[in-house]
Order: C-alpha cells, then sequence, then structure tokens
C-alpha cells in the first residue's frame, strides 16, 4: 500500500537505530525501490515502514530488525524513515536519497562473504559447487534504482520483466564479465534484480565480485 498515512504517537518502546541495505548491510543514502533492513528495539510488532510518510512494502519484522522496500516515488535529497505498529511510532531517521545504491545479498544474509548466486545447472555457488569459467553465473541484487517499465512497490517480477534505468556492470576476480541479463527476478518482488553474467575464462577459486549500477 503506497497511500500517506498519518504516523501514530511516537512512543520510546520503538526505535531505529540504522537504516542499511538490505543485501550489503551497509549504511549509506538509499536508492527507489531499494530493500532496507532497520535495526533497532521494540520492532517486533511493526506493521509498517514510512519513508516520508508512504509505506513500502514490508518483508518481515523481529524484535531487533525490520526489512521493507523503499518505495519507487522515493525522490529528493533525503527521506524521513519509521517504523510503526501497535498504535506506536519510532522517531523518524533522515536518510539520504541517491539514483541507486546497488549490494549484493549474501548466503548468510551479512553482506559479507560468499555471494548468494546460482551456477548454470541451478545449483547453490559454493566451494563444494564452483561455476565454471565461460558459465553464466546469476547474482541477485538491490539498490538499482529506477527501472524500465517503471516498478510497482509489492509486485512480484513478471513480464515485461523491469531492466534498471543506470547502466550494470560486473568484475570477477578484476576481470571485466559480460552481463547477458539485468533486470527483475521472475516472481521476487520489485526492487531485487538479477544479473546473469559470463564467468572470466581466467578465473579460479575463490574470487570478489563487484557489480556497478550507474
Amino acid at each position: 500500500n503506497s497511500a500517506v498515512r498519518q504516523l501514530a504517537p511516537l512512543s520510546a518502546a520503538v526505535s531505529v537505530a540504522a537504516v542499511t541495505n538490505g543485501a550489503s548491510n551497509l549504511a549509506g543514502a538509499i536508492a527507489p525501490g531499494e530493500v532496507v533492513a532497520l535495526y533497532g528495539t521494540g520492532l517486533g510488532g511493526v506493521q509498517q515502514v514510512l519513508f516520508n510518510g508512504t509505506a513500502g512494502s514490508l518483508l518481515y519484522a523481529t524484535s531487533g530488525q525490520v526489512a521493507a522496500v523503499t518505495p519507487y516515488g522515493v525522490t529528493g535529497g533525503s527521506v524521513q524513515v519509521t517504523a510503526e505498529g501497535g498504535g506506536a511510532s519510532a522517531a523518524p531517521v533522515t536518510v539520504l536519497v541517491t539514483a541507486t545504491a546497488p549490494g549484493v545479498f549474501t548466503t548468510d544474509g551479512s553482506g559479507r562473504g560468499q555471494a548468494a548466486a546460482l551456477n548454470q545447472d541451478t545449483s547453490v555457488n559454493s566451494a563444494a559447487a564452483p561455476a565454471a569459467p565461460g558459465s553464466v553465473l546469476s547474482l541477485f541484487v538491490t539498490g538499482e534504482g529506477q527501472t524500465s517499465p517503471a516498478g510497482v512497490d509489492g509486485k512480484p517480477a513478471a513480464a515485461p520483466l523491469p531492466q534498471p534505468v543506470a547502466a550494470v556492470s560486473v568484475t570477477i576476480g578484476g576481470v571485466p564479465a559480460q552481463v547477458q541479463y539485468a533486470g527483475g527476478a521472475p516472481g521476487i518482488i520489485a526492487g531485487v534484480m538479477q544479473v546473469n553474467v559470463t564467468v572470466p575464462l581466467g578465473a579460479l577459486g575463490v574470487v570478489p565480485v563487484v557489480v556497478t549500477v550507474g
């Protein structure tokens, strides 16, 4: 629901201490459509996360962490983010807004270590199941910003799959990797981008992956 809501009364029992990229777990400016994680206290009863009064799609809520998708309508230099539930609202925090703020999802959700990636045979990429050089690897990213067709808050990706307006490039082991596809992941909520790349022939072992958007 993207309707602008009236904030509930502020309560010290609910607080937001940080807003981070839901994939990289890093704080900083957020982009329209980005999956974000809010850290704080008393968040287990949160029913909505508001961005300048507009509700983002809520993904989950625990006592110390909430995840939501930034509405595509968020624009301007900054946005007030707050969490609300049970008739109480956390004090808003100010977060800068930028065109793109990419982060790559990881297997343990920490934003570090092993990327949450699928090999060409759809097996989960790992030390036990590495991607073969020359094969296609699928990465999952958020923070790609505006898309074409325009992103619809809360909508699972379906044809025509939205693709980012900004250019996407990838390096694997410091070597440019050919991007075969960058856009919506079928069936997954808008704000999560799938990037299919060809693994460079020289890439072997455990290597860093860098996704650049814009």
